[in-house]
């Protein structure tokens, strides 16, 4: 199984700015969609313990675990991170492909892949990176970081996660030594302010069955151990099996999403979560804590479908948005709106403005950044959600909520926020939007993907929520690349050619690839982008490691090339005047023209043939590689070698 391997953040920081200096965009989010606000809007809320400047953000999910994707989000406009959900558990194996994002979105990825000292650096990594990019006029505006832990109280109670949480409130020493491990080159560049208390507050997530007397000895542990503002979020299945089934089937017509009864019967019932909260209210206003809830966790349910493994999957997307803002409206109205809320439910730019009128701060997406454009759709919330403050003419989300419900100026925030809840939660569970029929588009194969020159459609580059894949500069090639077979009377030369016919091929980094699948999910070929396109790797041991899968590694600036196809594994040495090219077999001496000049048989074996097709491939991918800005580029702009 490929996993996800956390960068240098030397190397992090040196792509960075070398990505400012030039302008063009910064770890792959081009610059025309870094996030705008409008001066005379303010669209900050209470958040996290904190103050945010816009409240949308990338939910806990796959776009939130790597530092980079922190970094991109925030450029999107994202000022409320929720970080990826860790638990003691660190050392998981998570099935694979676990994302199915077609149109609904289905998962069977829970937790987080790395581990915690692991995610404790990424999340650091990324709270010093925005703050150097807001140093630097990029960006700006107050961020918080929202931690997120589960799933049961002996977990939150190991010592595992009580580094973890206590690197992030108190990093003093894990930010000296962050900035201590820079080449002094870098270390100026890091010497900004940059706050030591990394999150305020964190959301909980439990396990299904997980009973209410834990779950409040859990939150009472963050409060007093950890002196955190928590925010509990609620599964779907608080609404009871009935209500959720009568939504998703008979109001949506969901008629293939299989529920599970016995998640119902296991789980947190309405009832018991109510005094429950209640209770932690009060116990949060004597500790001088704050205390929300978040709408809502994923819905289980049985994996019907052929495109992931396993016999459970958890449901996101549309009927997910109906059943949360359902479940929303049922809980303000049983607590009278006091409890602050949160939301993430198949949130999209077409429902963002609806959703904050509501009163939910923040709110965060997942679902609809696993489709193409990925981060790059972020920027359209908040540019949707200014629309519709200009359209009442409120200049602040506060006044949005107040004339959105209809209401003075001077009226209670909170009962404009519940109006406005009733009517849209009335209203969702019979919007054409969210039905069934609007929901079942599938993915349209045509061809088979090649390795190279496949339909160009950048789809893999947009929808990976790891930032894995990139497209290089290659231009069109067709040369002479024929298989040399050596022999007694000298070489032999099987006729062939080398063809790229397109200006552009896209590969992926191999460190930030877990074999999710979503690319698969929006590839308009069959193949899988994960599973056929070049991989680059950046150090020998992983290369290795990764055998018998294909994959191409640069070692010594681009002089020294290992890779594997097929299997096969091939070395590519080179220097100004010439290269030598094998296969442990047979090797080559190439002139600076890419013409054979000499051949020698390291190992005997008849028939065996070295195809020059392969030493093309490499040298044209290496080369485009180190020419431009990208994941295998940055560890020479640090310095880094292999």
């Amino acid at each position: 199984m490929a996993g996800l391997t956390p960068q240098p953040p030397a190397v992090l920081l040196a792509r960075l700015l070398t990505e400012i200096e030039r302008g063009r965009g910064i770890f792959g989010l081009p610059k025309r969609s870094f996030w705008q606000p409008n001066p005379g809007l303010d669209l900050s809320v209470a958040a996290g313990g904190g103050r945010a400047a816009t409240p949308l953000g990338p939910a806990a999910g796959p776009h939130t675990q790597l530092a980079p994707n922190l970094v991109v989000a925030w450029l999107a406009g994202a000022r409320v991170l929720e970080l990826k959900t860790v638990q003691v558990n660190d050392r998981l194996e998570i099935p694979r492909p676990c994302i199915d994002a077609a149109d609904l979105g289905y998962n069977v990825e829970w937790s987080q892949e790395l581990t915690l000292a692991e995610s404790a650096a990424e999340y650091l990594t990324a709270w010093v990176l925005v703050h150097v990019l807001g140093a630097r006029g990029v960006g700006g505006g107050d961020t918080v970081f929202d931690g997120s832990v589960g799933y049961d109280l002996a977990g939150l109670r190991s010592d595992g996660v009580a580094r973890f949480l206590d690197t992030l409130t108190d990093s003093h020493a894990a930010l000296a030594a962050w900035r201590a491990a820079l080449p002094r080159a870098l270390a100026a560049a890091a010497d900004v302010p940059v706050p030591e208390r990394v999150i305020h507050a964190v959301t909980l997530s439990t396990f299904h069955g997980c009973p209410p007397e834990e779950i409040e000895r859990m939150v009472e542990h963050l409060f007093e151990r950890h002196a955190l503002d928590v925010v509990v979020k609620f599964n779907p299945t608080l609404l009871g099996f009935e209500a959720v089934d009568g939504l998703l089937h008979d109001r949506l017509g969901y008629a293939e999403v299989s529920l599970e009864r016995g998640a119902f019967d296991s789980d947190l019932r309405f009832e018991q979560a109510v005094p429950m909260i209640e209770r932690l209210a009060a116990r949060a206003t004597r500790l001088g804590r704050g205390l929300g809830v978040k709408f809502t966790n994923t819905l289980v349910v049985r994996n019907t479908r052929d495109t992931l493994p396993g016999e459970r999957a958890y449901l996101s997307g549309a009927p997910l948005h109906v059943l949360a803002m359902t479940l929303a409206h049922r809980f303000a109205t049983a607590t009278g709106g006091h409890v602050p809320m949160s939301f993430s439910a198949g949130l999209d730019a077409d429902n963002v403005a609806d959703t904050v009128a509501c009163g939910f701060a923040p709110v965060t997406t997942c679902t609809d950044l696993l489709r193409p454009t990925g981060y790059r759709r972020l920027p359209r919330y908040l540019k949707a959600l200014e629309r519709e403050m200009e359209l009442v003419g409120a200049r602040d989300l506060t006044s949005f909520a107040r004339r959105r419900a209809g209401l003075g100026d001077d009226a209670d925030p909170l009962t404009a926020a519940r109006v406005n809840l009733e009517r849209y939660a009335t209203a969702v569970a019979g919007d054409a939007r969210y039905a069934a029929e609007r929901h079942r588009a599938g993915p349209v194969r045509e061809g088979v993907l090649a390795r190279f020159d496949c339909a160009s459609c950048n789809n893999c580059v947009l929808v990976c929520p790891n930032g894995a894949f990139f497209s290089l500069a290659v231009p069109p090639l067709d040369i002479d690349a024929p298989t040399l077979r050596p022999g007694a009377r000298g070489s032999e030369y099987e006729a062939a050619r080398f063809v790229l016919t397109r200006d552009a091929q896209w590969v992926l980094f191999a460190d930030a690839c877990n074999d999710c699948g979503n690319c698969d999910t929006f590839c308009p070929e069959s193949g899988g982008p994960y599973r056929v396109k070049p991989r680059f790797f950046v150090t020998g041991t992983a290369f290795t490691a990764a055998a018998p899968a294909d994959g191409i590694l640069v070692e010594r600036r681009g002089r020294r090339i290992r890779a594997r196809f097929d299997g096969i594994e091939y070395r590519l040495e080179r220097d100004e005047h010439d290269a030598r090219f094998d296969d442990g077999v047979i090797e080559a001496t190439l002139d600076a023209g890419h013409r054979v000049i000499a051949t020698r048989v390291l190992t005997a074996q008849d028939g065996h043939g070295l195809p020059l097709a392969r030493y093309h491939a490499m040298r044209s991918l290496v080369d485009a590689a180190l020419a431009d800005i990208n994941p295998v580029s940055a560890r020479l702009l640090a310095g880094s070698e292999d």
